[in-house]
């Protein structure tokens, strides 16, 4: 056990924690100097990768991942192992299977409920745990963390996710029912190089090649990818680009030999068990505070999660902050840090007045410009999603592109004449405009 905090108020160690399969994955815990023998604990899933960017070592925990003073609210992983630590809890993260220093294969989550809950009982059998047990997490870290959740591990007292997908192919593979290719193929192809040395060794034994076509096939993916992404960029998007609209559904070019297991993603267009499997919040029975924005890529999950939990709890919080998903990372997204206030109630038993204000804190505004100089002096509080007075409009989209209340017979009528140029559609695609749920800064409107 090494110091890692030249204050000496923190130690931490390193350790491959074994999954029931035998595979292990690389973790790194931070123990508080003094205050007893043992604490409550935080554990934070990532397939982002733990360590800091420029770390030779990827096990190597005194270059754990920190977010930068200038930015205390960015990142995955959330508050960091020094801030958690210096509020007298234990501190975990752990690379998810076959990503960056853990051992195996890369699934999608679809190995993050089983994997969860043997981490968490790994922790539970630790001399340094009091069994009060919180997880956290933003994007994918949220969704490592409703997968754990799901598994109901008795140590799992309490999770705080924010602007992460619940259920995956209800509300991220297959929202709306179709396939939502422009999510898939984007991030697969970004999260290439997190893929481990072991992941690396089973795709090449899967199709037989060496290592310097695969090498060849991530070069010629992150090719792709900078297509792809150019496409999102053009005016109008993605019609232009034979990539996006001549793609292959399954066996991708590059994708698929670094990714196989996105073949199976998609091949799954009606639910069934598979997909049931990925619906983590209908087994989740713990308090859990939900974070998302007005048009965050994941907001339908959040408030599916909210919603169905305090039906079956009463002890869930949601917080509805403006514009997109990477804003919940600026500072001022924030009308103050619940953070610490959430796990003391719910790890430490202590009277923080977490509990006193209604379930839901949101903000009226639901598109800033000037992030800059945004102020969160105006967010409301009501006791349910949607809030008391909320009425559903009904929207039907007409053949020249626009939305409008007059449904099927109002006489306007679509416009199906063939045109030498793709048309300017007023009403773009639903990640060109304001509900850009990428990662990466919205347009603007």
């Amino acid at each position: 056990m090494e110091p890692v905090d030249r204050s000496g108020r923190a130690r931490a160690f390193e350790v491959m924690v074994a999954m029931r399969d035998g595979i292990r994955l690389n973790t790194f815990v931070f123990l508080p100097e003094s205050g007893g023998s043992r604490w409550p604990v935080i554990l934070h899933r990532t397939p982002y990768g733990m360590a800091a960017s420029d770390a030779q070592n990827q096990t190597d925990c005194t270059n754990a991942w920190l977010p930068s003073a200038a930015e205390p609210f960015r990142g995955s992983i959330l508050r960091g192992w020094r801030n958690i630590v210096a509020h007298g809890y234990a501190a975990v993260y752990q690379d998810t299977r076959g990503r960056h220093g853990s051992e195996g294969e890369d699934r999608v989550y679809a190995d993050d409920a089983a994997d969860g809950y043997d981490t968490l009982e790994w922790i539970a059998a630790q001399p340094w745990t009091n069994q009060m047990v919180g997880m956290s997490g933003s994007s994918a870290g949220a969704t490592t963390t409703f997968a754990a959740a799901s598994m109901r591990h008795p140590s799992l007292r309490a999770f705080f996710a924010q602007a992460g997908a619940s259920s995956i192919y209800d509300d991220v593979v297959y929202e709306g029912q179709s396939i939502e290719m422009e999510r898939l193929w984007l991030w697969v192809a970004r999260n290439i190089p997190g893929l481990s040395r072991s992941h690396r060794e089973a795709a090449m034994r899967r199709s037989g090649i060496s290592g310097a076509e695969l090498d060849k096939g991530a070069a010629s993916a992150a090719a792709r990818n900078a297509r792809l992404d150019a496409a999102r960029h053009a005016d109008p998007p993605f019609i232009g680009s034979a990539d996006w609209l001549r793609l292959p559904l399954t066996h991708y070019p590059d994708f698929a030999t670094w990714q196989p297991f996105l073949d199976e993603i998609i091949t799954h267009p009606a639910p069934d068990a598979f997909r049931a499997r990925h619906n983590f919040r209908r087994t989740i029975d713990i308090p859990g505070f939900h974070v998302t924005t007005w048009f965050d890529i994941f907001q339908t999950s959040v408030l599916a999660a909210f919603n169905d939990i305090q039906a079956r709890t009463g002890t869930q919080k949601l917080w509805v902050g403006p514009n997109e998903h990477s804003f919940v990372y600026a500072n001022n997204f924030w009308p103050h840090d619940p953070y610490f206030a959430w796990f003391d109630h719910w790890l430490k038993g202590e009277r923080t007045g977490i509990m006193d204000q209604p379930a839901v804190f949101y903000s009226p505004r639901a598109w800033i410009d000037d992030r800059g100089n945004y102020a969160p002096d105006d967010w409301r509080h009501a006791e349910r999603w949607p809030p008391p007075g909320t009425r559903p409009h009904r929207l039907y989209l007409h053949g020249e592109g626009s939305l409008s209340p007059d449904g099927p017979g109002s006489g306007r009528a679509a416009d199906h004449r063939p045109r030498p140029h793709p048309p300017h559609l007023p009403c773009r695609t639903p990640h060109r405009g304001r509900r850009d749920q990428q990662q990466f800064p919205a347009p603007r409107p």
